[in-house]
């Protein structure tokens, strides 16, 4: 139920806070040791504070998992065949609502006169979050959702809460333009007022490019019009949350680098993505289809998989039971699944393949193989938001499908270009050791990497053959965040991966979460409200 207590979520976010927090943000938060409660103004930077960590961190919990299985990214056991129930997010959902949201309501509603940074911040931060409940979602409680004095919130329709967080980013962005405090506990720009005005003017271009099919809104003005304003255009521009290194005592690490290298869960890789990472000629036995469309390696690869065995587990796995299997083994250490495998067991935790450097702050790959540990890497990872490659791609899209104006395939290589400089500086800032040696991304391997894409999307006849290589690459440099992948599935129906290499089983496929049971029957509102997860979200449809 989303009835929200919002005093009882800053006290919250002083507690639960407080361990990343005086690891990671600026010393000056040391010195905000009064009661929240008396002093809003003291109060705002934990909550700014809390509200980033909390927000970041339920994004990557069931949100980001699901939605990267989805996509192809990984495999996970419990959502190996779209599996979804009316349980599913149950945490989520009510941890997003009750935690960041509350939180940024709360400085929406408390900041003073003077203060229109905060609530500027506040509300760019409220609208993504919201854009992305939307996209996963399809329709979801906004406008009553956070409000005291509304107990039951009604559910909004998708496309109503787009509407109006457009608007929503434009005010922000007035309110930051007004500002002139300083701006503290702002872990994501450090109250760099200027960042987060191309952040909003970046998150509605994004939006604008969710809606392209969607008639109701003028995408291609709107998309062009933010061409032409201030955008997240370099990797300090980047919107995204970085964690700290620490364990002990208080664990402020990336998520996925405590579950994977601590080996306490783990997702396989999906072999879709590894063979496209590979490009070795990797043919689906079930399409006799190759899985890439690429000849040259991913420069990427050793920054994004890292192999704790040399071969295939030494006969400890046994993959795709029952056949069906488009991919199965890829050997030399790729050990991973295919999606709908069922014979995937717990304790291949120290054989499968893993997440590298890039983005949880583990381990380059350098041809020695290691079961990883807690003590590999620094855990000083990120998780990208929106990035400038992410506008490029995003362009690259509409100049193709539409009248934006702007060269495709040369938007394209600009984006896999940003996507690799960020990957290769990512790297040498967590693991220093790979600068100057042999395994380290060099301009040379990006540039035949990008020569071959370009010569493949030269070749490619039709714009739905063209857009599938957009997409691909699109998808390949979001590595880590599962939700803008699955948006983009929805989106275009690209990559093709349901044709190079189908899920076993042939489910249907999930066009958007399920809002809780737990929600449906102790809300009244919504009693009437019947989720079905195979309808399109508005912008999904023609």
């Amino acid at each position: 139920m989303l009835k929200l207590n919002f005093k009882y979520n800053i006290v919250l976010s002083l507690i639960i806070g407080s361990s990343l927090l005086l690891n990671s943000c600026s010393e000056d938060l040391l010195d905000i040791n009064q009661d929240p409660n008396t002093s809003t103004q003291l109060a705002l930077p934990n909550t700014l504070a809390f509200a980033q960590v909390s927000l970041v961190s339920n994004l990557l919990d069931d949100p980001n998992t699901n939605a990267g299985s989805f996509s192809r990214m990984w495999y996970t056991t419990a959502i190996r065949n779209y599996e979804q129930n009316q349980g599913t997010y149950s945490n989520s959902w009510v941890n997003l609502y009750s935690r960041p949201l509350a939180n940024l309501q709360a400085i929406l509603d408390g900041a003073q006169e003077d203060e229109s940074g905060y609530r500027g911040i506040a509300r760019l931060l409220k609208a993504y979050t919201f854009s992305l409940l939307v996209d996963l979602y399809g329709d979801v409680p906004y406008f009553e959702a956070l409000n005291p004095e509304i107990t039951f919130p009604e559910i909004d329709q998708g496309e109503e809460i787009y509407a109006d967080l457009f608007l929503q980013v434009d005010q922000a962005i007035q309110e930051l333009n007004a500002s002139s405090e300083m701006i503290q506990g702002d872990m994501i720009y450090g109250g760099d007022k200027d960042k987060w005005i191309k952040m909003g003017n970046s998150l509605k271009l994004k939006m604008y490019a969710q809606t392209r099919k969607e008639n109701s809104i003028n995408s291609v003005q709107g998309f062009t019009q933010m061409l032409n304003s201030e955008l997240i255009n370099g990797l300090a521009d980047d919107f995204q949350l970085k964690y700290g290194s620490e364990q002990t005592p208080n664990q402020n690490r990336h998520p996925l680098h405590v579950n994977h290298y601590n080996q306490a869960t783990a997702y396989w890789m999906d072999n879709w993505t590894m063979a496209n990472l590979l490009n070795d000629g990797t043919i689906s036995a079930v399409t006799g289809q190759r899985v890439s469309y690429r000849n040259v390696q991913d420069p990427r690869l050793r920054y994004y998989i890292f192999r704790q065995v040399p071969g295939d587990g030494g006969g400890s796995v046994v993959t795709c039971a029952g056949g069906g299997c488009p991919i199965g083994l890829i050997g030399n250490g790729y050990l991973g699944r295919d999606a709908g495998d069922p014979s995937a067991f717990s304790n291949e935790g120290a054989l499968i393949a893993t997440f590298g450097v890039y983005p949880i702050a583990g381990l380059v790959d350098t041809d020695q193989p290691k079961t990883v540990s807690a003590s590999d890497g620094s855990g000083r990872g990120i998780f990208p938001m929106l990035t400038s490659f992410m506008i490029k791609f995003l362009h690259a899209e509409m100049a193709l499908t539409t009248p934006v104006e702007g060269d495709p395939l040369t938007l394209l290589r600009e984006g896999i270009t940003q996507s690799m400089e960020k990957v290769r500086n990512f790297g040498a800032t967590e693991m220093p050791a790979i600068s100057g040696s042999d395994y380290e991304m060099t301009d040379e391997a990006i540039a035949a990497y990008i020569a071959d894409v370009s010569a493949q999307y030269e070749a490619a006849e039709t714009e739905s053959e063209k857009l599938n290589i957009i997409i691909t690459e699109y998808q390949l440099a979001l590595w880590g965040n599962g939700i803008e992948a699955y948006n983009n599935y929805r989106r275009t129906g690209f990559p093709d991966f349901a044709e190079t290499s189908p899920v076993m089983g042939n489910p249907p496929y999930p066009q958007r979460f399920i809002i809780p049971v737990s929600e449906l029957e102790t809300n009244p509102a919504l009693s009437d409200y019947s989720p079905d997860p195979f309808e399109p979200v508005f912008w999904s449809q023609p």
